[in-house]
């Protein structure tokens, strides 16, 4: 067997056992004497020895069943079986040493996992109400200026609305204002229009009636002239002699002259300008017309014939 560090175990008893153990040794295989455990937390790991105490009990039987020397076999087996106790023994103070040095170690870790949790606990507990009176401080300031923005805002949307409603108010007077100073220039240029209008009304009235008056007294002249060409030309058959031949003859050049005296006469006469009401007229406001019938004589030239 092996120590902590390895090294193998020196069996510890009085010189006769040492012999039987030494005898024991021709028999008893050398992995079964020179074994070795793994430790396990200061002390040997308890399964590697019950395996081994297993395979030393399976290997004593054997040994029982084949050996001839009872007697040296059945002390080598006392032997074995009192240090394997020995070993158990050793085993289960050094188990029961680990348990209770990792128990301490337990209560000891669990005791300042405790106190830090506890602490831990504690700095939770004040980081959670001073983050609870600041997060109320804030709540109470973020609602001190919410309110205090808001009677701002009503107090600026009121003045707006105020002086929306002075502009627009404004702006309609301007409005009607100007619509009615624009409705008086119209009134005043419609009243101008009409007064010029009527003037050239009166104008033209005034100029066709002038033109009417001048129409008269040119027919009056041409019919003057139209009865002294009628007289002329009665006198002037008055002095022709006596001679129906000779008046048969001439007849016809006569009507022919005086067929050409009466369209120039009708010409002349139907030369005259009219002008009638609503009619536009040129220049001077008047429009020339010719008179109805123009081509022929108001009056025709009588021509006499004596009595043969």
């Amino acid at each position: 067997m092996s120590n902590d560090k390895g090294q193998p175990d020196e069996p510890k008893g009085e010189p006769d056992q040492e012999q039987a153990f030494g005898e024991l040794r021709h028999y008893v295989p050398a992995e079964i004497l020179n074994v070795s455990f793994p430790a396990a937390v200061r002390g040997y790991d308890r399964r590697a020895v019950d395996a081994h105490i297993k395979r030393v009990n399976r290997l004593i039987a054997e040994i029982k069943a084949g050996a001839s020397p009872r007697a040296a076999v059945r002390h080598a087996l006392e032997q074995t079986e009192q240090q394997v106790s020995g070993l158990l023994e050793r085993a289960r103070e050094t188990a029961d040493e680990i348990t209770a040095t990792a128990r301490r170690e337990a209560e000891t870790e669990a005791d300042g996992i405790r106190a830090k949790a506890a602490e831990l606990l504690v700095n939770a507990n004040a980081e959670a109400d001073a983050t609870k009176t600041e997060a109320e401080k804030l709540l109470a300031d973020s609602k001190a200026e919410a309110e205090t923005g808001l009677a701002k805002a009503r107090a600026e949307a009121e003045d707006i609305l105020v002086r929306s409603r002075l502009e627009a108010e404004n702006t309609v007077k301007g409005a009607q204002g100007e619509a009615d100073e624009r409705l008086q220039q119209l009134r005043a240029e419609l009243a101008s229009l009409r007064g010029q209008t009527e003037a050239r009304m009166r104008e033209f009235q005034a100029d066709t009636a002038a033109v009417w008056e001048e129409r008269r007294q040119l027919l009056e002249q041409m019919r003057g002239m139209a009865s002294r060409l009628v007289d002329l030309a009665n006198a002037a058959t008055d002095r022709e002699p006596d001679e129906p031949d000779l008046l048969e003859a001439l007849e016809p050049k006569t009507q022919a002259e005086t067929e050409p005296q009466a369209a120039n006469s009708g010409e002349a006469e139907s030369t005259v300008p009219t002008v009638e009401a609503g009619e536009p007229t040129n220049g001077e406001g008047r429009t020339p017309k010719k008179i109805a019938g123009s081509g022929q004589s108001k009056q025709g030239i009588k021509t006499r014939r004596r009595p043969s």
